[in-house]
């Protein structure tokens, strides 16, 4: 009898055992689907750092090239305000990525579930290693958007009302731009104005005027083509000129002996200011300007009392007849010089006895 209730117990645990098996089989099938081999395959893992992970969550799955190889497998804060993802990958797809891969959150479906999609990278660039990392980044999502409308839409009701203001006070006749709309007379002048350019327009296509002459005539722009040819002539020939003008430019010397003049004029003229001598005495000194105002105003009398035929000297200059008498006086007075000097005999004569 106990061997039979033994026999039955372990005929039991056989059964529990196979159904338990069976049970485990099938729940590998139906969670892995056909991919149960990678379950047992070796993994690589490496980082990533995101400010914002955007409802990522551990366990959603990596994606490269549209390729799923591998997982997300912790999500934990850093000391510089990030968010450190540690994925999991087939150690076999690790040799595709490379050190500068990007891994970009984005959003799988309708329902908004998140996964990691990591981009190729340079063809240069070194592989991606174990435990090395990656720079992070996010999609642009639907909420961004919105949200970006919805302070767009802010701006342009702003831009909408200020706009309103602008027609009212227009339409009131305010300001400067309903003047611009209401007056006529603006539009008279800006027609008269259009007139005015139209005849100018006219006058320089016509050769009239300086302007036209410049635009229609062949003449100028020949001689300016001349003009530029001789003032290239000249700064060859300056360049290669050994002359005073040359020197002027080139001679480093020159410059200094300025420096030293305008340096020697500076001193002068400071101790000028400072000192009391004769010259400082004349630049400042009041009482020389009232003299020679003065001595000025004398002269003036003097020459305007010549002028008016006053005195021996305006006699001499108005009297036309005492000139003559003068002038004949002075020749007959030659005369007798010269007579005296040719024989003198006859006007003086000397005695001893």
């Amino acid at each position: 009898m106990y061997d039979y209730i033994k026999h039955l117990r372990w005929a039991k645990l056989k059964v529990g055992l196979v159904v338990t098996i069976a049970l485990v089989i099938l729940f590998f099938a139906v969670m892995f689907a056909g991919n149960i081999e990678k379950v047992f395959s070796p993994k690589s893992t490496f980082f990533a750092s995101f400010p914002d992970v955007k409802g990522l969550r551990e366990g959603s799955p990596v994606w490269f090239a549209g390729v799923e190889i591998g997982s997300v497998k912790s999500i934990n804060f850093t000391v510089f305000e990030n968010i450190e993802v540690e994925m999991s990958v087939d150690a076999d797809s690790l040799q595709y990525l490379k050190q500068d891969s990007e891994a970009i959150i984005m959003t799988l479906g309708l329902l908004g579930d998140k996964y990691v999609e990591i981009s190729p990278g340079g063809a240069g660039s070194a592989a991606l290693k174990t435990g090395d990392s990656v720079k992070g980044g996010s999609q642009t999502e639907i909420q961004d958007v919105v949200q970006t409308s919805q302070d767009s839409i802010v701006q342009i009701s702003g831009f909408v009302g200020m706009l309103e203001e602008i027609l009212v006070k227009i339409d009131k006749g305010e300001g400067s731009v309903s003047k611009l709309i209401k007056d006529p007379a603006v539009y008279d002048n800006l027609r008269d104005s259009i007139g005015e350019l139209t005849t100018l327009v006219r006058k320089i296509e016509a050769g009239s005027g300086t302007v036209g002459r410049l635009l229609n005539e062949d003449k100028i722009y020949v001689d300016l083509s001349s003009s530029v040819e001789d003032i290239k002539l000249f700064a060859r020939e300056l360049r290669g000129s050994e002359g005073s003008l040359s020197k002027i430019i080139k001679d480093p010397a020159l410059y200094d002996r300025f420096q030293k003049a305008s340096e020697s004029l500076d001193t002068f003229t400071e101790k000028l200011a400072n000192s009391r001598g004769t010259v400082n005495r004349l630049i400042e000194d009041e009482s020389l300007y009232v003299n020679i105002n003065s001595a000025s105003k004398n002269l003036s009398d003097l020459i305007e009392h010549i002028d008016s035929g006053e005195g021996i000297v305006g006699s001499l200059i108005k009297d036309e007849e005492l000139s003559k008498e003068l002038k004949s006086t002075l020749i007959e007075m030659n005369a007798l010089i010269k007579d005296i000097k040719a024989e003198p005999g006859k006007y003086f004569k000397f005695s001893f006895f």
